[in-house]
């Protein structure tokens, strides 16, 4: 309690400031905070979840917003039609409604539409008007309408304590689920009234607010007795039917037809306490008082108010359980995908003609596909005003997840309305949101102020909310689109990926089937190439998966969520996206892939349209496009398809620069060694050629002459994009609104890094002596099958599959990471410089060591195993065998070099002679120890001999395990991945670092 009043703001308790809402709400807030964590980490919500999950205070300004364009709004218009001749921002400003936004300026002809409903208006007074909240939560909504009838009712000459009876009574409405919150809102509401009326505690007035009931325990039958005619009986087992649920459906219970409350209200006012009571008139005294609450909340649910105004509840449709998931289907078909959508046409139907809704939502349903219909329908209304949150809206919600919006629709269908549209997305804060917003109120002439006709919404597939789209956009929509030179299909669902799908190089390379494409050989296939999404890169890229395609064709290994796709369209030459993105797409052409539903794809029918299509999606124009599609962060196929292909897009310029670009990032991966276009490490490219003379047998001048190359192609593959940017933009007609920049970080080619390419030379230096890489040989040397000799003439890998990470020179032979580093740098760079070589290594990437050997040992020792999990992006090639913390055995093996018989020679020819070297280190550090007469001499060995004989006893117990495996003979199978093989191999104990 103590960190809860600490954290609130003093003016949250202060009643003369609004505080008396705001503690109320954020102490409701902080009682669900428990139940909503726990509740958040079901798969699907019970029940007695849906408060805890779905309630979110309100912050105060947007409350404000909604309360005073809509109620505010309603009674300006009011005014105007008893012939006030006052302008909406002067009516405003009288009753110092701050976020009151006026409307812009409309034709004569929309104008004659508004006020064709004068004569309805002008018969409305202020007791007539009714607001609803139907998910109050803790009343800051109905609190906020309080005061702002308040001022109306002073302003007509009403006394406050008049006015406060009359609000209660007849202008205020509210439901909600919760009855926590009811009791809440119930107090808040009856302290505000008693504000302005000292004797309204003492009246037995009560507010028109209700916990929703449910009607679990009353059937007709309890009332049998009361029944006189059938439609009495009929009308109570509706009302008895809809309540059932009541605490799942709340204010989304509706009736197709009108209850006859009149018949059902005198089942509860048949008095029967004149009579001696028996225990089943008892038990008839307490139906009729759960009848009466049912009757009450249905009266509320089968009417319609002047404004409605909440905060909705937020659930996907996936997290709702059963029986909620089957009423909004059934009820609500167009607004299915979230409650808080099913909100928003619930409330419509609950406003009155020329009466008006407002809500704070998460702004999807503006844009994605699966609020289409609900867009549709909502088009019978019109969209007045919307202040597009974004992101942190809610300043208990971080992130870039959940984006807001807030807005108010009037009840009534205005051809041509010109809304006004607050773009509030950019401000990173919930204050400045609210100081943006209050200053576009003040200056209609801020950037970020948008007046846009409600018809260009349908110009657009789809028919999102773009409101900021310019007009010259809009117009291009109904040109052809990417669906006209190209098709799309479904990827492939596995049901189980971690079964199906690896990373290339975590299984038999001969296994895979990269350029094999024909259909007819399917079932000859075992793995092929496969896309499934991954990091933002341009043109090409993200390529590393493979999937099992003949257990994907295995009855046996599937399940019945498996989906194949259609086969015709397997290995066509596509462009494909990541469907999941942070910030910006990004497109890569692909020849000879599958892809996943992470991976959407687009088959263009010709491969001129190939390159222009790419061209164009990986342009600034396509991204400002797909913003107005659909801004968030995925990115469904339809989207692609939608984005208009103007006259003059098919140029020859725009092929060439298309064509460049995807080799220009396709020659980057020749030299990453985690992609299977590897060929060999980019420090070793100049060591033979033309440029032998400028890397003078120098590791770091090799690495400047690959700096300077790696700019070039950055610079140019820069330069290609601008390139395209600008004929598109000019195509388009887009040079106001944008520019061809490309800022250097969405540039796809990496420049140089020294300790990134350092550690990589490294990393190659291990598949050299594994014998994965050769340096006689391209590309893979070996990868699992037959092992050829003939491959490796200028450095001869290990015997046997092992590589010793010792933190002390132990070994003077090949089993040391440092002897053979040194045999490689001979070779590649010449013996004279193996000392600089070393030098400069450990410069860059090596750790405080008394020497450049002693501190490139630690690197391999401490971080080489980490970094190669981060590189192979935790499916490493190379195991790393440990005893322990104390590294007392650290070695290498390489996977695809595995047999059954790898653990007992480790023992017999690594682990049992390490140990004996640990023993005669002892024996040494002993007779130092007792030799030694220099305090801090003797210290120092005396902390050595402790380590030694820690790592000692360590691989003591170590051997054990390894024996215990040793024994087993344990067989791999590549084909089922890293994951799967390396607990195979551990089979219970823990003889490798963690992955």
């Amino acid at each position: 309690m103590k960190s809860l009043i600490d954290d609130v703001n003093v003016d949250d308790f202060d009643v003369d400031k609004g505080g008396q809402v705001e503690i109320i709400g954020w102490l409701y807030q902080y009682y669900n905070t428990e139940p909503k964590d726990i509740a958040f980490k079901k798969k699907k919500y019970a029940e007695s979840d849906i408060p805890a999950v779905t309630q979110l205070f309100t912050p105060d300004w947007i409350v404000k917003y909604m309360v005073e364009n809509s109620l505010g709004r309603y009674w300006i218009d009011i005014l105007h039609a008893k012939g006030d001749q006052r302008s909406s921002e002067d009516i405003a400003t009288l009753y110092n409604w701050n976020y009151f936004m006026p409307e812009a300026k409309q034709t004569e002809d929309v104008n004659l539409q508004i006020h064709s409903n004068s004569n309805e208006l002008k018969n409305i007074n202020l007791e007539n008007i009714t607001l609803l909240d139907p998910a109050m939560g803790s009343g800051h909504i109905l609190i906020y309408a309080f005061e702002i009838f308040m001022g109306l009712y002073e302003s007509e000459g009403y006394s406050k304590r008049d006015a406060a009876k009359i609000i209660v009574q007849k202008n205020l409405y509210g439901l909600d689920i919760d009855t926590r919150a009811f009791q809440l809102t119930y107090f808040a509401l009856m302290m505000k009234a008693r504000q302005y009326n000292r004797r309204f505690l003492t009246q037995d007035l009560k507010p028109n607010i209700f916990d929703i009931p449910e009607s679990t325990d009353l059937e007709v039958s309890d009332f049998e007795s009361m029944i006189s005619n059938d439609e009495t009986k009929n009308n109570l087992q509706l009302l008895i039917d809809a309540f059932k649920y009541g605490n799942e459906y709340g204010s989304l219970i509706h009736f197709k037809k009108h209850l006859n409350f009149e018949l059902l209200a005198a089942l509860t006012k048949e008095d029967i306490t004149q009579k001696q009571l028996s225990l089943n008139d008892v038990a008839l005294l307490n139906k009729q008082k759960e009848l009466s609450d049912l009757i009450s909340a249905a009266r509320i649910l089968d009417q319609q108010f002047s404004i409605g105004v909440t905060n909705p509840p937020y659930m996907g449709s996936g997290k709702m359980n059963s029986i909620l998931n089957k009423y909004v289907k059934k009820n609500f078909p167009n607004s299915k995908s979230d409650l808080f959508a099913t909100f928003m046409e619930r409330l419509s139907n609950l406003t009155v003609p020329n009466g008006y809704y407002a809500m704070v939502t998460q702004h999807a349903w503006m844009f994605l596909s699966s609020f289409e219909s609900l867009r549709s329908l909502l088009k019978e209304d019109t969209l007045i005003n919307m202040a597009h949150l974004g992101t942190r809206a809610f300043e208990e919600i971080g992130g870039e997840v959940v984006q807001s919006t807030t807005f108010v629709y009037k009840k009534q269908s205005v051809s041509n309305y010109v809304g006004t549209y607050e773009r509030l997305v950019d401000f990173n804060s919930q204050q400045k949101k609210q100081e943006a917003y209050l200053k576009a109120v003040n200056d209609n002439s801020v950037d970020y102020l948008y007046r846009t006709n409600q018809a260009n919404f349908s110009k657009i597939p789809g028919m999102p909310i773009a409101y900021w789209a310019p007009e010259n956009i809009v117009s291009k929509f109904e040109m052809p689109s990417i669906k006209d030179y190209s098709l799309s299909k479904a990827g492939i669902v596995t049901g189980r990926d971690s079964s199906f799908i690896f990373k290339w190089y975590e299984i038999l390379f001969k296994n895979i089937s990269y350029t094999e494409t024909n259909e007819r050989k399917i079932n000859e296939m075992k793995f092929v190439p496969y896309s499934k999404g991954g990091e933002y890169i341009k043109w090409f890229g993200n390529d590393d998966y493979v999937i099992n395609l003949k257990k994907l064709y295995t009855p046996s290994e599937v399940t019945s969520a498996v989906r194949r796709g259609d086969k015709k369209y397997y290995f066509q030459t596509a462009i494909s996206w990541s469907y999941v993105t942070s910030n910006k797409s990004s497109f890569r052409f692909y020849d000879g892939f599958l892809y996943g539903t992470a991976s959407p794809e687009i088959i263009p029918f010709k491969m001129d349209y190939m390159w222009t299509i790419l061209a164009l999606l990986n342009s600034n124009v396509s991204e400002y496009i797909i913003k107005f599609l659909n801004p968030t962060i995925n990115l469904p196929t339809g989207y692609v398809l939608d984005i208009p292909m103007i006259k003059g897009t098919f140029q020859n310029n725009i092929k060439m620069l298309t064509y460049s670009n995807v080799n220009i990032v396709k020659e980057q991966f020749l030299f990453d060694e985690n992609s299977w276009h590897f060929l060999n490490n980019k420090l070793l490219l100049h060591i033979a050629d033309d440029k032998r003379n400028e890397v003078d047998g120098k590791l770091e001048n090799a690495f400047n002459v690959w700096k300077d190359e790696a700019q070039s192609r950055f610079n140019q593959l820069k330069s290609n994009e601008e390139e395209l940017n600008k004929i598109f933009i000019d195509l388009y007609g887009l040079n106001e609104e944008l520019t061809p920049e490309v800022e250097d970080k969405d540039v796809s080619v990496r420049l140089a890094d020294e300790e990134r390419d350092i550690k990589s030379f490294l990393s190659y230096f291990i598949g050299v002596v594994f014998g994965r890489y050769s340096l006689d040989t391209e590309g893979l040397a070996y990868a699992g099958g037959d092992w050829d000799d003939s491959k490796y003439k200028s450095f001869v890998p290990s015997k046997d599959n092992i590589l010793m990470f010792n933190d002390e020179k132990y070994f003077d032979d090949s089993r040391d990471v440092i002897n053979r580093l040194k045999d490689f740098l001979k070779v590649t760079f010449g013996e004279d410089s193996v000392t600089t070589n070393l030098q400069y290594i450990a410069s860059v990437v090596g750790k405080k060591a008394d020497n450049s050997e002693a501190s490139i040992r630690r690197y391999f020792v401490e971080d080489f195993f980490k970094d190669h999990k981060k590189t192979y992006q935790k499916r490493p090639i190379y195991w790393e065998f440990s005893s322990g913390k104390n590294n007392g055995f650290k070695a290498l093996m390489y996977l695809h070099r595995y047999n059954k018989n790898e653990l007992a020679m480790i023992r017999t020819d690594y682990l049992h002679p390490l140990q004996g070297q640990y023993e005669s280190r002892v024996n040494q550090l002993n007779s130092l120890y007792e030799s030694e007469s220099v305090a801090k001499v003797k210290k120092n060995i005396e902390k050595d001999l402790k380590h030694v004989n820690k790592q000692l006893d360590e691989i003591r117990k170590y051997d054990q395990s390894i024996q215990h495996l040793a024994n087993q003979q344990i067989e791999l199978d590549l084909d089922d991945g890293v994951v799967v093989n390396y607990e195979k191999l551990q089979d219970g104990e823990t003889i490798l670092s963690k992955i």
